[in-house]
């Protein structure tokens, strides 16, 4: 009997320490639960919390960054970095259409200084545009925006041209007659294409042909005496001529005719 007992009770051992095994078992097999887990990247799906993303710039050899806003997809607007070109080669330039656009534009400031825009097509206006061109090229000679070279004014190029009596005419009043002297019947002006450059503290850069006879006109119609000169009434015709160096630096000469 005591040896039936005994077996009995080891039976009962056994059992118990095979189910607590199965039981530990089948919780491993199981795994663990899910749980969420953030990493840098993830965002919430309704856009709320998280750190809306973050400000980074990027160098590029030869380039400096600006920072531009841009779009996240949870519709938080970041700013990343966009090269902004420091330097533009001379010969990407063109004169002719820069010299073309300082015409559009001084037909724009005419027709806001209520007064009719000036002519084209005409065989003075040729001639103009030959005498405006050879000025800027001796003002990129001589590095300097100017009226007066080696002694020859602007009447005396008007005079040497032909075009002095040619292009004499009278006031919009009438009570005067508007001749080439001192200076009268011409506009200069220096700028920079394609090159970053500081002008009264304030760093500057024309990449276009477009910008750069912008500028060429905005300085000219910000000081009165090439505004007044510009807008003449009576001024019909206008030659322009502009010539860049290899280094970027551009000069242009307006001269107007009756």
């Amino acid at each position: 009997m005591v040896k039936k007992g005994l077996l009995a009770i080891a039976a009962v051992v056994l059992l118990v320490v095979l189910g607590t095994g199965v039981l530990i078992g089948a919780q491993f097999a199981g795994g663990t639960a899910d749980t969420p887990t953030q990493t840098a990247n993830s965002q919430s799906d309704d856009g709320g919390g998280g750190n809306g993303g973050s400000s980074t710039a990027t160098a590029t050899s030869g380039n400096s960054t600006t920072p531009t806003p841009t779009a996240e997809p949870n519709g938080t607007v970041t700013e990343t970095a966009t090269p902004q070109q420091e330097s533009i080669p001379a010969r990407k330039f063109n004169e002719q259409n820069v010299s073309n656009y300082i015409r559009q534009f001084l037909n724009e400031e005419r027709e806001a200084a209520d007064v009719p825009p000036f002519e084209s097509g005409l065989r003075t206006e040729e001639d103009l545009n030959e005498m405006a061109k050879n000025h800027s090229e001796q003002m990129a000679i001589e590095g300097n925006a100017i009226h007066k070279i080696d002694g020859v004014s602007s009447k005396d190029r008007y005079e040497d041209t032909g075009l002095y009596d040619r292009c004499t005419f009278d006031s919009a009043e009438g009570e005067y007659i508007e001749q080439p002297d001192r200076n009268r019947f011409e506009a200069v002006e220096m700028t920079v294409a394609g090159q970053m450059y500081e002008e009264n503290g304030e760093e500057l850069f024309h990449a276009t042909d477009k910008e750069v006879a912008r500028k060429i006109v905005d300085d000219w119609m910000a000081w009165p005496d090439y505004r007044e000169r510009l807008t003449l009434r009576n001024a019909n015709l206008v030659g322009i001529g502009v010539e860049i160096t290899a280094t970027g630096n551009v000069y242009a000469t307006a001269n107007i005719c009756g």
